[in-house]
């Protein structure tokens, strides 16, 4: 048989799905002529089919060698290389592919997929929009594309190429799942139920998608039905982590803590790098709390609840520490204006309330998507997306008031913060705060993975780091289901006559 013939039977039995068959014709063919090009390449495609992905890479690097101006041979070489993790390299070689072949529908798609997964979104849509301008009928890319314009935040866009999608391909269950998430992303779960539903019936062992429908099931306050869409995503799934972590959510927040720490547990099994899955599990089970909220853990959060944050916790929860603070300071310093800083300033609901009596309003906050809202009033002097240590660092003798509403829930150990509100304040200044109340010793990590404090903690730090006093009392800080949390509003004044502070 020639080699001619034999290529054409190993790419029939390749394409009926006999791999074995046509991986031993490949090398049948190359053990007689080394340099055959396209049994390089075909042998190096079936390789990355069968999980061989570096000897996949190595037999299509060989190709390329011998055949360079070959795009489809680039445009694989790129999938090898992106799945042994070399993915700047193989978007070099689907690069090539589309200075080769400009119209490369295909490689412009598996450049977007890469680009995609850098977290470069504009570069990732324009690699979908060419390889739909080539191929307008490509259900894939149009589902991909909704994928990357959902992640930019575009999401009536991410809704349109979705359905644009469907329509082209309703069998497509990515298209389904994908819609769902752009709907459930732009704040419509009940949409987003229904097209994660039709994802799973095309698709039942669909894992995403089960997690993403609990995750809209809990929004809508359906936790029975969430919870054991949850299980059903981890079964099918076991090494599922976010499942796990949304499980153990949502079972912590039904009170089942024995079965929440369960799902932790294997969730920090698989993500043991994860610092946020640790502190939930450590907020749980009581076990190894650290001394404050992991930096990544907060900022995810408040990323998350920035749009809803107001409503939530004023209306809802009917939450009024700013007002309260305020209500104190204008009893203990009346008529004085202020140069203020305002740290873990969130949306601005200190600002709003402390703006008539600033002569400087500064605030901090480690979400991006909260001092986003918080610029949108247009209160703030200054706005810093910073941890609150680090704003303070470089500061001396600034303020002449801190204030931290509803922030320590989120610091256990303080004394760092202690130390540099001493530091930050002018003589005099004041640093007004709310806590959650805590009746042992020193501070714990609660279920609700808040800190609380007790008043004794705070009183030992005060006095070691030279504040007075000025005014404490219990408050309800918020509801919190039928009953209401406990907490203290505390200032505290700088020394009126600077000293080395310890």
């Amino acid at each position: 048989m020639t080699n001619q013939k034999a290529l054409e039977t190993a790419r029939l039995a390749h394409h009926a799905g006999r791999l074995a068959e046509a991986d031993a014709t490949y090398r049948e063919i190359l053990a007689a002529e080394p340099g055959n090009a396209e049994a390089l390449h075909l042998l190096g495609v079936i390789a990355g089919q069968t999980g061989r992905h570096r000897e996949a890479a190595e037999f299509i690097r060989q190709s390329v060698a011998l055949r360079p101006d070959d795009p489809e041979s680039h445009k694989n070489l790129g999938i090898a290389l992106k799945a042994i993790g070399q993915v700047d390299d193989a978007i070099a070689a689907c690069r090539q592919a589309v200075a080769i072949k400009p119209d490369y529908a295909e490689a412009h798609k598996t450049l977007g997929g890469l680009l995609h997964g850098k977290g470069q979104l504009d570069q990732a849509i324009a690699a979908y929009r060419q390889a739909i301008a080539f191929r307008p009928d490509y259900a894939e890319t149009h589902c991909n594309l909704g994928a990357a314009l959902k992640d930019a935040g575009r999401f009536d866009e991410a809704i349109t190429a979705c359905q644009q999608a469907i329509a082209l391909n309703a069998q497509l269950p990515e298209a389904h799942h994908n819609l769902g998430n752009a709907l459930y992303a732009k704040r419509e779960p009940g949409q987003s139920i229904a097209a994660y539903r039709s994802a799973l019936a095309l698709a039942p062992r669909f894992a995403s998608a089960w997690n993403h429908l609990g995750m809209a099931l809990k929004t809508l306050a359906q936790p029975a039905e969430a919870i054991a869409a949850f299980q059903t995503a981890v079964e099918l799934n076991p090494d599922y982590a976010n499942a796990f972590a949304n499980l153990g959510h949502a079972l912590k927040e039904e009170g089942r803590i024995a079965e929440a720490i369960i799902a932790y547990q294997k969730a920090v099994a698989l993500r043991p790098d994860s610092p946020d899955l640790r502190h939930v599990l450590a907020a749980l089970s009581g076990e190894h709390f650290p001394s404050t909220t992991p930096a990544s853990y907060v900022r995810n959060l408040f990323d998350l609840y920035a749009g809803e944050f107001d409503e939530h916790l004023v209306t809802q929860l009917n939450y009024r520490a700013p007002e309260q603070l305020l209500e104190v300071i204008l009893a203990l310093a009346p008529g004085r204006q202020f140069d203020i800083l305002d740290l873990g300033c969130g949306t601005g609901l200190c600002g709003v309330q402390f703006r008539s009596v600033a002569s400087h309003l500064a605030g901090v906050d480690l979400s991006s998507a909260m001092i986003a809202k918080a610029a949108s009033r247009n209160i703030y002097d200054r706005l810093i997306t910073a941890d609150i240590s680090e704003a303070m660092r470089d500061q001396r003798d600034c303020f002449d008031l801190i204030l931290a509403a509803d922030l320590f829930v989120y610091v256990g150990d303080l004394a760092d913060v202690f130390q540099s509100a001493a530091r930050t304040l002018r003589a005099g200044g004041l640093f007004a705060f709310s806590l959650e109340r805590h009746d042992g010793e020193g501070f714990v990590l609660t279920s609700k993975v808040r800190f609380a404090h007790s008043l004794g903690y705070v009183r030992e730090l005060s006095k070691s780091h030279g504040f007075s006093e000025l005014h404490v009392r219990e408050i309800a800080l918020r509801r919190s289901g039928a009953g209401e949390i406990a907490g203290w509003l505390v200032v505290l004044q700088s020394p009126p006559a600077r000293g080395e502070v310890s």
